[in-house]
């Protein structure tokens, strides 16, 4: 099963969402997906990061490569 991170804007500040848990508080949607990135890098293969775009869709901006 992957690990799916999401960079959301909650309570005015980015934060990533894993697993419905909110965490971090980054000043810029580019911080937090670069965060979210690192942490998904450590999980491995198949995690996957995903962003809120302009419309409130989620876009895929990172992913492990499949092992």
């Amino acid at each position: 099963m992957s690990t799916e991170f999401y960079v959301v804007k909650h309570h005015g500040a980015w934060r990533i969402r894993v697993n419905g848990k909110h965490h971090g508080e980054y000043d810029s949607r580019v911080a937090a997906i670069n965060a979210a990135a690192a942490e998904a890098h450590a999980v491995g293969a198949g995690a996957k990061v995903f962003s809120t775009g302009i419309v409130s869709q989620y876009g895929r901006e990172w992913s492990a490569r499949e092992s």
